[in-house]
């Protein structure tokens, strides 16, 4: 069991150095989808790209509570003094008054249902102190986690510029608070609490409407975005999906259900090719050195697409293990490419499991006629993920400022597409079809 668990925090471990923060509404996106038996990158966009966690930064904060409790340094039914801090403390709140108590299951079941920023101060306080105090223990955590790109300065994810984290980061907390603390896990699964006579829902809608559906935590702030951690179990297996900046909190909702419906398609069909032996590893799961064979997080321009969610694409070129046997071709690039310097690049248009689709996908980008990919033919590569079929419509011969440029203008149109550069577009070249 700890191999595996080390092999799946090396799995999910960031691999790309984070960019600066981006500002803009459009850059607010990331999102990825893990197995979470394997550590497997089903789907990631930006996932290394820091983003704002807004009130994710509360799984944190209950990491730490449940810690304490396991160690007994603090009990279900202690009291925690209301300090004038918290009760002060902005939106969304449960209206503590200072100088009263709270019990640490009901601060638990608030941070987790109302998402309450005056709970999560006075746990803070309680833990650490002071807010101050608090962070610099759930920065000291985060690092020992394997959150290689998270920073948090205080409890509840209220907005500060210097709090960030990744997608990935959260999939790794996610992870974690889960197979650390499994009987305290239940809290997430929560539909509600009640308070004063009143009963306040979960923010996260997900649960109960969604099959396997089990946790975790929603989150909101103007300059994140609407963010959302979702676990969810189906026929056995599990998955964790993690999505950053929605428009909406119905379109972040509607974003992480298709993701989660086509990455549990994805094991499905997987189960129904092959039953590996039980507790087999893939191969290619094997090697722990992570690999990025194109489109890094953070290259693809954001576009509408990725803001209203209304494409999503599972493919390994995106971010994930290599492929078994994949070596780069000696050739000079991908088919049809340009051989002189600085033309290597390529566009995906989008990656598919039946020919059909890439076919009547390149039909349809052709038919849009853009300027700037006239007089370039596009491509139908052939290849395999995981021993499924897998197509990929490319279009080479570009440079890099043009082959961003084509995205950035695709993707403004709804249009999925990410630049590929030179080596990861070598890699494919033998593929052409």
């Amino acid at each position: 069991m700890r191999r595996v668990a080390h092999t799946i925090m090396a799995l999910l471990v960031a691999v790309a150095p984070v960019a600066a923060l981006a500002k803009s509404a459009g850059q607010r996106f990331a999102a990825i989808a893990v197995v979470e038996a394997t550590g497997e990158v089903l789907h990631a966009r930006h996932a290394d790209a820091p983003r704002h966690p807004a009130s994710l930064t509360k799984v944190m904060t209950l990491y730490l509570v449940f810690e304490a409790i396991k160690a007994g340094e603090l009990g279900w039914d202690d009291r925690l003094r209301i300090s004038k801090k918290a009760a002060s403390a902005h939106p969304a709140r449960l209206g503590l008054i200072a100088g009263q108590s709270i019990s640490v299951e009901d601060a638990v079941r608030a941070l987790v249902t109302k998402s309450a920023n005056d709970a999560a101060i006075v746990l803070a306080e309680r833990l650490g102190g002071g807010e101050a105090v608090f962070a610099t223990q759930m920065n000291r955590k985060a690092r020992q986690l394997g959150m290689r790109h998270s920073h948090f300065v205080n409890a509840s994810g209220l907005h500060s510029p210097r709090q960030v984290t990744t997608a990935r980061d959260m999939a790794i907390l996610t992870y974690r608070i889960r197979h650390d603390f499994p009987a305290q896990f239940r809290y997430f699964s929560l539909s509600k609490m009640v308070w004063n006579g009143h009963e306040i829902p979960n923010h996260n809608a997900l649960l109960g409407r969604v099959a396997g559906v089990d946790g975790l935590k929603t989150g909101f702030t103007n300059a994140s975005g609407y963010n959302i951690i979702v676990t969810a179990e189906r026929d056995g297996e599990r998955l964790i999906a993690v999505v950053f900046g929605g428009a909406s909190a119905a379109q972040r909702d509607a974003y992480a259900t298709r993701l989660l419906e086509r990455a549990f398609a994805v094991l499905a069909s997987r189960r129904a090719k092959s039953k590996p032996a039980p507790g087999a590893m893939p191969p290619d799961l094997n090697d722990r050195a992570p690999v990025l064979v194109a489109g890094l997080p953070g290259e693809a321009a954001q576009g509408a697409s990725e803001r209203r969610g209304v494409r999503i694409v599972i493919d390994d070129s995106i971010e994930t293990r290599p492929l078994p046997g994949l070596k780069p071709s000696p050739g000079p690039g991908i088919a049809g490419a340009a051989a002189e310097p600085g033309r290597a690049w390529a566009v995906q248009v989008g990656a598919f499991m039946t020919r059909a689709q890439a076919e009547a996908r390149l039909r349809h980008v052709n038919a849009i006629s853009l300027a700037a990919l006239s007089g370039r033919t596009g491509r139908i590569i052939a290849a395999q993920r995981n021993g499924s079929p897998l197509y990929r419509v490319r279009y080479a011969g570009l440079d890099s400022a043009s082959a961003h440029r084509i995205c950035a203008t695709l993707n403004a149109a709804a249009e999925p597409c990410f630049a590929v550069p030179p080596m990861a577009a070598a890699m494919a070249s033998g593929a052409s079809e």
